[in-house]
């Protein structure tokens, strides 16, 4: 747009200037050329526009008609990228100093000055324009990383307060296991033993029977909460975590990209991995395993997966392998083996499936 509005003020000037002398076809021709020239020039790429500004001032050279429409040809040379293209025009300038008058020629000299300033003003606009894109950018890309990683970390510290929450749980799961369970259990044992030592005191007896039944349903009670602690504190992604870092037979990279999952899944995707790892250390000769878990909308999916040459279970199936296919069955899930290219386990457990 800059480039159009400068070549029409260029225009606003000349066209009066040109209608002053005699117009001829001959001068409407050259006015008809000159805008062609200028409108390739303008619009083409950069290599053809600089042979379409070559071609301008070779023909201003030789066809005296072009000569009042030069300042066109300077302010399109003067765009160009190469320095010497950008006085191609000043040729037929001086060219035309013999046949024309010196107002005249004066006239086209402080035109095409004006072209050089304009197509300056013009270049120093879409340098600036470029700049400020390029800064924008720059500004937009910078954001969106610090968007990312302020989600990573945001991320990262649930994460932590997640573990931190678990490991509260499986603290006071233990705490209670370790003190109030031994005080019911040792309070149980008293109480038989004085049942024993009373049995011939009818009233007694039922009050220490009452007391008996009153502290057993006390430790059920306890035993259930403390086993329902210790259920929800199991992350799934620290358990992963640790079995492979005890697992020395290869490399194992755990790629784990879920939430959490039902108790029951997490304790069997635990077991199906011990097993997996086993068997790769007792019959594979793999260099690297990969565990991966992933969460999809409607269904959890496990592989594991190693390279070795030598399958991680040789033959049909063992009865790891049909242990670990009747886990997955139960939750109306999905097992399957590929023995090509090392040895796969693919698993896919619906979501709301059967406990």
């Amino acid at each position: 747009m800059p480039i159009l509005i400068n070549k029409c003020i260029l225009l606003a000037i000349i066209l009066p200037l040109f209608s002053m002398g005699s117009v001829s076809p001959t001068a409407i021709a050259g006015l008809t050329a000159a805008l062609i020239f200028s409108a390739l020039a303008s619009y083409l790429e950069k290599q053809r526009s600089l042979i379409v500004c070559i071609i301008h001032c070779a023909a201003a050279l030789i066809w005296p008609p072009l000569y009042p429409f030069l300042p066109l040809a300077a302010y399109d040379c003067y765009s160009q990228k190469e320095t010497w293209a950008r006085f191609l025009w000043v040729f037929p300038l001086f060219k035309s100093l013999s046949a024309q008058e010196p107002i005249a020629f004066i006239l086209t000299a402080v035109l095409c000055g004006l072209a050089l300033l304009l197509s300056h003003r013009t270049r120093c606009y879409d340098t600036l324009l470029h700049e400020y894109h390029q800064v924008r950018d720059d500004t937009t890309e910078a954001a969106l990383l610090l968007q990312k990683r302020n989600k990573e970390l945001i991320k990262n510290q649930d994460y932590e307060v997640e573990l931190a929450t678990l490991a509260e749980r499986n603290r006071i799961a233990r705490e209670i296991h370790d003190n109030v369970g031994h005080l019911l259990t040792r309070s149980i044992l008293q109480v038989s033993a004085l049942l024993v030592v009373h049995a011939k005191e009818a009233g007694l007896k039922e009050e220490l029977q009452s007391v008996k039944n009153t502290l057993t349903d006390a430790m059920d009670n306890v035993r259930q909460s403390v086993h329902n602690l210790y259920d929800d504190a199991v992350d799934l992604r620290q358990q992963l975590t640790l079995i492979l870092e005890k697992f020395t037979f290869c490399p194992v990279k755990l790629s784990f990209d879920s939430g959490p999952m039902p108790r029951e899944i997490n304790y069997a995707v635990i077991a199906i991995t011990k097993e997996a790892l086993s068997n790769i250390a007792r019959h594979s000769n793999a260099t690297q395993a990969t565990v991966s878990v992933l969460e999809h909308p409607s269904l959890y999916q496990v592989v594991i997966s190693d390279n070795g040459s030598k399958p991680a279970t040789p033959g049909q199936h063992g009865i790891g392998l049909s242990n670990m296919e009747e886990r997955i069955r139960a939750f109306d899930g999905l097992f399957h083996i590929d023995r090509s290219n090392g040895f796969k386990i693919f698993i896919s457990i619906p979501k709301g499936g059967r406990a």
